[in-house]
């Protein structure tokens, strides 16, 4: 088995595990990572099979496919037994999936800017469809990481993420693309049974702060942070805010129900 690239910083604890979106990698988490460290923390960020540094590992590139990939992995770089799973927008639904197919190796669960099913399911297979036909280029990924943000970054930054598009497989973009667009993961929320917090940005376009409403209302006991002044990364957007609501809950499970 080949192997997934991480960024990992050692720390004491069950591991928190972060979880890139689609066209992303670890580099969106590492800002989070390297505060978690600071608390001497374990945190490991990830690059799923087929993204990032990690474009060369083969597929499924599925929602379960990648769920079940970081579960092998996981084992492999003898991580666990419980982990503590973070995942964000597409990740999300990975971080759902894993939850679900994997529940006794989660102990704590944060789903960011993510939703358990794609609410214009045709809208997301034809853009899809239309990816698959385009050249991967800076124009093919250019409106996918312009819709990441409500306030656009800083030009480095933004020629930074559109690299990390570009890193991926077209292939895997496409499959998980696809993946997500027909993604049910809502119709099982009920099933997972450890502390779960929920953040969404308010300006949000693609995952609303109604989407994560009706996660919580799946997920007993479950909690819902809605992050004012922040697009579809608010860990980037609004790190102060975010990270007054994250970590709390990744260190100690506050901010949930008991």
């Amino acid at each position: 088995m080949s192997e997934m690239f991480r960024l990992e910083r050692k720390g004491s604890g069950p591991a928190v595990v972060f979880v890139h979106g689609f066209c992303q990698s670890s580099a969106y988490w590492a800002p989070t990572l390297e505060h978690i460290a600071g608390r001497g923390i374990h945190g490991i960020a990830v690059d799923l099979p087929g993204f990032g540094a990690s474009a060369r590992e083969s597929g499924p590139y599925t929602m379960e496919g990648l769920a079940d990939a970081l579960a092998r992995q996981l084992d492999a770089w003898g991580i666990g037994p419980k982990i503590v799973l973070v995942g964000g927008s597409m990740g999300g639904v990975v971080a759902q999936h894993f939850a679900l197919r994997h529940p006794a190796r989660v102990e704590r669960l944060l789903l960011v800017a993510t939703g358990g099913f794609t609410p214009d399911m045709q809208g997301a297979l034809d853009k899809a469809d239309a990816m698959s036909r385009a050249a991967w280029d800076e124009a093919a990924v250019t409106p996918v990481v312009n819709g990441f943000f409500h306030q656009p970054p800083l030009a480095d930054d933004v020629a930074r993420y559109r690299n990390i598009a570009l890193m991926a497989s077209q292939p895997a973009a496409i499959e998980a693309a696809r993946s997500n667009a027909r993604n049910r993961s809502f119709d099982s929320l009920g099933s997972i049974r450890v502390p779960t917090l929920i953040i969404q940005g308010r300006l949000d376009r693609a995952r609303t702060p109604e989407h994560g409403a009706e996660m919580r209302e799946r997920i007993a006991g479950s909690a819902l942070t809605v992050i004012e002044n922040a697009g579809h990364t608010p860990q980037l957007e609004q790190p102060a805010r975010f990270r007054e609501a994250a970590v709390p809950f990744l260190l100690h499970g506050r901010g949930v129900a008991a």
